[in-house]
């Protein structure tokens, strides 16, 4: 009997992924899943600001991180139990830039997938820097595939060009690294460009683009943050590929806590929610 309720549980996330995924192609597993509240409430524009999540996002902006931190994420995306995502980081400054811890698991205990990565990102100037990740990617199918694993990298590099203008660009799996146990199945390659702009010390605007190279069409995004008051942040989002996505949440800093609640809702599956918090070390 358990047996034959992880097959089911197992082929319903499968038809699921197939009927719910917001592109019209096939994709590989173990595509680079984005992490943090904040980004998500902004449509996932996050490529180009250097904060805690910038471990998942572009770590070059850990060049532009020198703290201690250690953070957590959940989302169920479309309120499905067998699409959760479960992430933790941990920044260290050194003398020489910021070491990225990160782990994140998705899906369920028939099948999931999971990612450890080890990032180093380091400042040369005051308005570029540059990163790198190390990733071990691991899939479980609860047959006789079992584990399967691999070695990927990514890479970003952040700037500021001119003050308040910020540039981001990061690229997730440019080595085409496959899955062994999966006939040699491709990770995605994933690149992704944008730029923001702060307008004072209350708004900032951002916009990214982001293409994975096996489907054809880009995913466009769009972001906006409003600091309502000193410690409440309001953010906005939108993503357009072959359908809609909005998004919005909340943000409360207060001392070391960084708290971040979002919802996004696509056409067709409806509604997913979003929690990070992060804690900073003085």
């Amino acid at each position: 009997m358990r047996t034959s309720t992880y097959h089911i549980r197992y082929t319903v996330f499968l038809l699921a992924l197939l009927l719910f995924a917001p592109t019209c192609c096939v994709r590989a597993s173990n595509d680079n899943y984005p992490a943090g509240a904040r980004a998500a409430a902004m449509g996932n524009v996050s490529v180009m600001y250097p904060d805690f999540w910038s471990i998942w996002h572009n770590q070059a902006g850990l060049g532009f991180y020198p703290h201690l931190t250690l953070g957590i994420h959940h989302e169920n995306r479309f309120v499905l139990p067998e699409f959760s995502l479960h992430a933790i980081g941990l920044t260290v400054p050194t003398g020489r830039g910021t070491l990225g811890f990160s782990y994140h698991y998705f899906g369920y205990p028939g099948y999931h997938e999971s990612k450890f990565g080890l990032a180093f990102g380091k400042a040369f100037h005051e308005r570029f820097a540059v990163g790198l990740q190390l990733d071990y990617l691991n899939t479980y199918f609860n047959n006789e595939l079992g584990n399967s694993g691999t070695v990927a990298i990514e890479a970003g590099i952040m700037a500021e060009p001119v003050d308040n203008l910020m540039i981001g660009f990061h690229i997730y799996n440019p080595t085409g690294a496959t899955i062994p146990k999966m006939n040699q199945e491709k990770i995605p390659v994933i690149m992704r460009l944008g730029l923001g702009y702060r307008f004072g010390d209350r708004l900032f605007l951002g916009m990214e683009t982001e293409k994975d190279l096996d489907i054809a069409s880009p995913r466009y995004k769009l972001g906006l943050e409003y600091r309502l008051i000193e410690y409440i942040y309001a953010r906005l989002g939108v993503m357009l590929q072959e359908y809609v996505e909005h998004s919005f949440g909340i943000g409360f800093n207060l001392l070391s806590f960084h708290a971040s609640l979002s919802f996004s809702y696509q056409q067709l599956v409806g509604y997913t929610p979003y929690f990070s918090l992060h804690y900073v070390f003085k």
